[in-house]
């Protein structure tokens, strides 16, 4: 039994947004969504959810249909319709020519009930059939903020939003921002398919009101186009895109960058800047030169990266996972670039379990290549913030020159170039090596004395890092790799 919880996030797979057929009213919805956020996402069945009486108070409050009656009378009305509301969807069997419908129940039951601390609820449950849809979802789902949910009045807006926010980060990686559905499909998704024969109706009642919700109460920002066979409208084209003035954006220069508060420009992050570890400041720096404004590289990205594995080896993690968004991503300008990868960021595409676990390993591969003193080093920097290692590293005199074996993952554009030259001495303090450790290894020695094992490790490296050949680092990457394996077969024989 599962009382709320302060995420208020509902996840739900696409392929049932997308093809579900269905009409609920918007307090329907906005209280089955209100239930969906209950679901853990580590639940392996559904539970028993409590909703407490007050909260479902609040859902009848932001409708604007039924209003008469005693609040009683309004619930009993809304756990009656919510019980026998029905979703019909396509399936994969066939009969006598004709596709057979699946058929199901959104919930199970509502039973009143007191909570163990005496709280008047709801108790719910969904039906098991909703199961694939709704529980043990890795990839292929969308998640939904009851906030902006709230905000909208209409059942066909909350409903069309769903589809056009599913559709547009599943598919906006690939470059597709436009979602095609007939006209006659969408009606039947809606659950109005013998309604609105006059499209013009349809557009004025259903597309238009959509559109003007969405567009004002929601992140998103939709434009409708529509394509006709003859004189005939068959098709609605949706074009979505996330709105421009989005509050913690402001495009310039081709980069995304915060808005400075009023007498504050930018000053109330320095502080959370300053409280960062060493790996987690060479991360930021990555970040932040690539385009990410420091908002979302201090609230978005960086908690993403957690274990303890993971713990002083942040900036590997960060390189990783722009090596393969750069891999995958068909955008050419830096601009568009920095959009894609923030909108992979909140729709958690980096944090689907295999993608997770992939970057995880290539992070525990790199590791195993440092020596003793940078793994020292690595150690202690974990422990403090940035300025204090600096610090440390100053009194034990282990500055040096260089950065670690691993590369500063960049993508530079002319803009930027003037901005980062006063930033490349910081970036070059960060977790140096202990130089002396490698004072008699010579990588360009080694070639000529043992140029098999040369040969054999660099193929090896080749092939191990093979899914990041695309990436534009992958040149010093490599040679860091084979440095560090050439050195350490060395010193193995050495021993």
């Amino acid at each position: 039994m599962v009382q709320q919880n302060n995420t208020q996030v509902a996840a739900i797979a696409n392929q049932f947004i997308q093809h579900a057929r269905y009409k609920l009213t918007p307090r329907e919805m906005k209280l089955i969504l209100h239930m969906a956020s209950l679901i853990k996402p580590e639940d392996s069945d559904f539970e028993t959810y409590l909703v407490p009486v007050k909260d479902i108070e609040t859902v009848l409050k932001t409708d604007d249909g039924k209003k008469h009656g005693s609040f009683y009378e309004r619930l009993d009305d809304l756990l009656d319709s919510v019980t026998s509301k029905k979703i019909t969807f396509p399936t994969d069997f066939v009969l006598e020519g004709t596709r057979l419908r699946g058929h199901i129940n959104w919930v199970a039951g509502a039973v009143p009930k007191y909570s163990e601390d005496g709280v008047l609820c709801v108790e719910f449950g969904f039906s098991p059939q909703m199961k694939p849809f709704m529980l043990g979802l890795k990839e292929r789902f969308t998640r939904f903020e009851l906030i902006e949910v709230a905000r909208m009045k209409s059942s066909f807006s909350i409903r069309i939003f769903q589809m056009c926010k599913s559709f547009y980060y599943e598919n906006i990686r690939h470059g597709r921002n436009v979602m095609n559905v007939g006209v006659i499909e969408l009606k039947e998704r809606l659950g109005i398919k013998d309604k609105y024969p006059d499209f013009r109706n349809f557009r004025r009642k259903v597309l238009d009101v959509a559109r003007e919700e969405i567009n004002e109460k929601t992140r998103l920002k939709v434009d409708l186009e529509f394509g006709r066979k003859g004189r005939k409208i068959t098709h609605v084209h949706f074009k979505i895109n996330e709105k421009g003035d989005d509050p913690l954006y402001l495009e310039e220069e081709g980069s995304v960058r915060p808005k400075a508060q009023k007498g504050k420009p930018g000053g109330q992050f320095l502080a959370r800047i300053d409280r960062l570890t060493e790996a987690q400041r060479r991360a930021f720096n990555h970040l932040t030169e690539y385009g990410v404004n420091l908002a979302i590289v201090l609230d978005e990205v960086l908690p993403i990266i957690r274990g303890s594995e993971l713990d002083g080896y942040e900036d590997f993690f960060v390189t990783y996972m722009l090596a393969f968004f750069e891999k995958k991503t068909n955008r050419s300008t830096a601009k568009d670039k920095i959009k894609a990868f923030v909108q992979w960021i909140r729709n958690k595409r980096f944090e689907e379990p295999g993608l997770y676990a992939s970057l995880m390993e290539q992070v525990i591969s790199r590791k195993k290549q440092l020596n003793t003193a940078e793994r020292d080093n690595r150690e202690k920097a974990r422990k403090m913030t940035a300025q204090d290692f600096r610090k440390l590293l100053a009194n034990e005199k282990n500055i040096g020159k260089h950065p670690l074996g691993e590369p500063t993952y960049s993508v530079r554009n002319k803009v930027h170039a003037k901005r980062r030259k006063s930033e490349v001495k910081e970036v070059k303090e960060l977790f140096q090596e202990n130089l002396a450790a490698r004072d008699d290894f010579h990588l360009a020695h080694f070639r000529k004395q043992h140029p098999k094992i040369y040969r054999r490790i660099l193929q090896e490296r080749v092939e191990a890092l093979a899914d990041l050949k695309e990436s534009s680092n992958f040149d010093q990457l490599l040679q860091s790799s084979v440095t560090a394996y050439c050195e350490q077969w060395w010193k193995q024989q050495a021993g």
